[in-house]
């Protein structure tokens, strides 16, 4: 994973924005409902590819949602998310 790939990281603990100073520990995908009524797709369900980043300057490891794909209802984001997990296998 390069550095680029964490454009719009910032340590919630020091205010760290260098993205050379960020280190990727680990990664899940998870279900999360889009709950915020400002969101476009509000209501829906989002299949979340989530990294858990460390700032490298003060320790820090806070989650980072990658990438996010939106389903009208929780049963296709959890076929979704069963596949992209068995295809891992």
């Amino acid at each position: 994973m390069t550095a680029e790939s964490y454009d719009g990281y910032r340590c919630a603990r020091c205010g760290n924005e260098a993205k050379d100073q960020v280190r990727r520990i680990d990664g899940f995908e998870r279900i999360a409902l889009a709950e915020d009524p400002d969101d476009p797709n509000y209501g829906l369900f989002y299949v979340d590819t989530v990294y858990v980043l460390g700032c490298e300057v003060c320790g820090h490891r806070q989650e980072w949602i990658y990438q996010r794909w939106p389903f009208s209802t929780l049963k296709e984001a959890q076929r979704e998310l069963d596949s992209a997990f068995l295809s891992k296998g």
